[in-house]
């Protein structure tokens, strides 16, 4: 399954990202994350072309992507581009998986953009994505 991650980029929520895509490629998933990606000869380019090539190469991941994984840490501590990608992803039709990472709201546009949600990195590598079920959980109930 090819899988792109959303999340943030963050000191203290890199180490998220980078143990659920160890996981998910454990588990024989094709995992596109963001921050692994490097853009060659980038060094010599004024910073605006540098953040336009990023920008096409992750539309293109997610555009290709079978599933758009995101972790969230609520409404108030998730980055924009982590919800950029996300709203992106439901508008062409795309799967969003959410993985909510605490017990914080989300977005009402966040949590109704989603496919299914899911806590924790635990329940993420659980999940069956050759059998997709919708899955909602706390979000619905407050």
């Amino acid at each position: 399954m090819k899988l792109y991650m959303a999340a943030s980029l963050s000191e203290d929520k890199r180490e998220y990202m980078y143990e659920a895509v160890k996981r998910l490629r454990e588990l024989g998933h094709d995992v596109y994350a963001p921050i692994e990606h490097i853009v060659e000869h980038s060094w010599d380019w004024p910073n605006h072309e540098w953040g336009l090539q990023v920008f096409r190469n992750d539309v293109n991941a997610i555009e290709n992507a079978d599933f758009i994984i995101v972790l969230t840490w609520g409404r108030l501590d998730t980055s924009s581009g982590t919800t950029w990608e996300q709203g992106f992803a439901y508008g062409i039709g795309k799967k969003v998986i959410l993985v909510e990472m605490n017990d914080s709201i989300q977005s009402l546009m966040v949590a109704n953009g989603r496919f299914a949600t899911i806590k924790g990195l635990d329940e993420l590598v659980k999940y069956d994505f050759s059998n997709p079920i919708p899955r909602r959980t706390y979000t619905e109930q407050k």
